[in-house]
């Protein structure tokens, strides 16, 4: 699922081969991006992964040993100086951040005069399962939007359709927006879909949805796939911007 993803958005991003560059990945996970981002550009570019989850950082130190990765929850501040980046990039994070003014004002204050900032966010609520249960799948896709698991300060579903006017309506970017959709026609193990619709289990206790619901749609798209009518969809936004 990443990779299609990650490969869209590299080719956004228009690094140019023998050039150095500050790249900061705000909630970079295990790394897996900048990994990527390490091979489009030469060895004296500096590259920074910032994440909440010590686990994700330890395993980003070992598959990633060339690249600083640091451990840091943010708290209204980024321990960076001043125009100090010459690109931010931010992938499905920005809706755990309860205060994203302050997130912005870090953003426009770290980046160098004319920085770059890409922020790419799954919006959940464009999820599809095509299936004749409309109205629970609806409530599938609703539940799995809506919940906000523990290591969230917050969430949002709909977080993707709204980086555009996030970003553009503080007046402290000016960009593009963009978009990318997943398409899977097989339901198994490691498929986004899949995945997604095992941890309706999880939350089937939430009251959008019940068991006797989550089992009958799991049945219906364990049965599509057998048929090959199985059919899945989501929309990843994506914002585009220059500091001004």
């Amino acid at each position: 699922m990443k990779k299609p993803l990650f490969d869209y958005v590299l080719s956004k991003l228009n690094l140019t081969a023998g050039d150095a560059f500050s790249i900061l990945d705000f909630g970079c996970g295990m790394g897996d991006f900048l990994g990527l981002i390490s091979k489009a550009v030469t060895t004296e570019s500096k590259l920074l992964g910032i994440d909440a989850s010590m686990q994700f950082i330890k395993e980003a130190n070992i598959r990633y040993p060339g690249i600083g990765f640091i451990c840091s929850k943010f708290d209204d501040k980024l321990d960076l100086p001043d125009a100090s980046l010459d690109l931010i990039v931010t992938i499905d994070v920005i809706e755990c951040i309860s205060d994203k003014d302050a997130l912005l004002n870090e953003f426009h204050r770290i980046l160098k005069p004319g920085g770059k900032l890409l922020a790419v966010h799954w919006d959940w609520d464009t999820m599809i399962y095509s299936v004749e249960e409309i109205e629970i799948a609806r409530k599938a896709v609703f539940a799995f939007s809506d919940w906000k698991q523990p290591w969230m300060d917050n969430c949002d579903g709909q977080m993707g359709r709204k980086l555009w006017g996030l970003f553009e309506g503080s007046k402290k970017f000016q960009g593009n927006p963009d978009s990318f959709t997943l398409i899977e026609t097989k339901f198994e193990k490691g498929k986004y879909g899949f995945d997604r619709m095992q941890d309706t289990e999880k939350i089937v206790d939430k009251g959008r949805i019940t068991k006797e619901e989550q089992e009958k749609l799991h049945l219906t798209l364990i049965n599509k796939n057998v048929n090959s009518q199985y059919f899945f969809s989501v929309t990843s936004f994506i914002y585009y911007g220059v500091k001004v």
